[in-house]
């Protein structure tokens, strides 16, 4: 596999990933959200309709992650998280040195 799939697929896993957890998050305040709407039944319908669409997501996002964990959705990628060893990128300067 050539560095481009690598980077590509390692980003699409972080935006996946990232996708995932902000629908997940969402669903410990939309409880409160309809509590504060009650009376308003629009907006609690509304607050619903938002909660139903995040759990939505984050199952399309699980299933995607599983896909490409398995090396069904990356063009032929095996491994969950795939790494270039010929590369390393410092975290405290931001270069990228090679081996």
């Amino acid at each position: 596999m050539g560095q481009g799939q690598t980077d590509v697929t390692s980003n699409l896993f972080y935006d996946l990933v990232s996708i995932q957890y902000h629908a997940l998050k969402g669903q410990e305040v939309y409880g409160r959200f309809i509590k504060d709407a009650q009376g308003q039944q629009d907006i609690v319908t509304f607050f619903e309709q938002v909660r139903d669409q995040d759990v939505q997501r984050a199952r399309q996002c699980h299933e995607l992650l599983t896909r490409l964990s398995t090396g069904g959705g990356t063009g032929g990628a095996t491994e969950p998280y795939p790494t270039d060893s010929r590369q390393t990128t410092s975290r405290t300067s931001g270069s990228t040195a090679t081996r």
